[in-house]
């Protein structure tokens, strides 16, 4: 009698076994699959607003050039570039007035973790030498590029990383704020050689929800003579 017990018990233990081990081996893959949502992300370039402009006495209309870098940030992680931007504005009227683009546009698609977001990061450039890969290959390398606001009464550099998890005043479409670049403590200016450096401005985004947003880059430079507004949109595709 005792043999016919052991039996018919056996078979229920075995069944509630299996039953907790495959309810135990689901859990991590859903739990994986929400924390890493893959997304598509689009920058396009759609214009440039001259308001004013100066390229020297004599020397004819200006040469816009507008470097843009894309990072992906998480945390206090080392941010690395995704995707960059050489575009070279061609102003043919006269100002103020707005030069199409064409769209130009970075993408980029990948499975991001909740805590990711993107940081768009640009310089504008007058060209005079139609020499600007000294800044265009600094862009690469992330680790080397610290950066503060602009208005910042003490400055405080930030890394690429630090700056997407603490930017000031959490700014939020359509104005980006501009800002100060320093690349292995060296001031833009000193790396654009004979071409004027402008001005840099930067911010960045979620890539939890999709989303689309018209942004607005200001350049002003320090003389003012410059000031130029890159338009463009940011797309995130679920």
């Amino acid at each position: 009698m005792q043999q016919i017990r052991d039996t018919l018990a056996s078979p229920r233990i075995h069944v509630s076994k299996q039953a907790r081990k495959k309810k135990h081996r689901q859990r991590p893959a859903a739990a994986a699959d929400s924390d890493t949502p893959r997304r598509t992300v689009r920058v396009v370039l759609e214009t440039l607003e001259v308001a004013r402009a100066h390229d020297g006495f004599l020397r004819g209309k200006p040469e816009p050039a507008l470097l843009i870098a894309a990072y992906r940030t998480n945390g206090a992680a080392s941010a690395s570039l995704v995707g960059r931007l050489l575009i070279r504005a061609k102003v043919a009227s006269q100002m103020p007035c707005s030069v199409a683009l064409g769209e130009q546009e970075l993408r980029y698609d990948a499975r991001f973790a909740v805590t990711e977001r993107m940081l768009l990061l640009a310089f504008a450039i007058e060209e005079d030498s139609g020499d600007v890969q000294a800044l265009y290959t600094a862009l690469e390398v992330p680790e080397q590029i610290l950066l503060y606001t602009a208005l910042d009464a003490v400055p405080a550099p930030r890394t690429l990383g630090d700056w997407a998890r603490e930017e000031p005043a959490a700014p939020a479409a359509p104005a980006a704020p501009a800002v100060e670049v320093l690349l292995s403590s060296t001031r833009l200016e000193v790396l654009a050689g004979s071409d004027e450096y402008i001005s840099a401005s930067a911010f960045s985004v979620a890539v939890q929800a999709r989303s689309s947003e018209v942004w607005r880059l200001p350049f002003v430079s320090s003389d003012t003579r410059n000031d130029w507004t890159l338009v463009l949109r940011v797309q995130v595709i679920a």
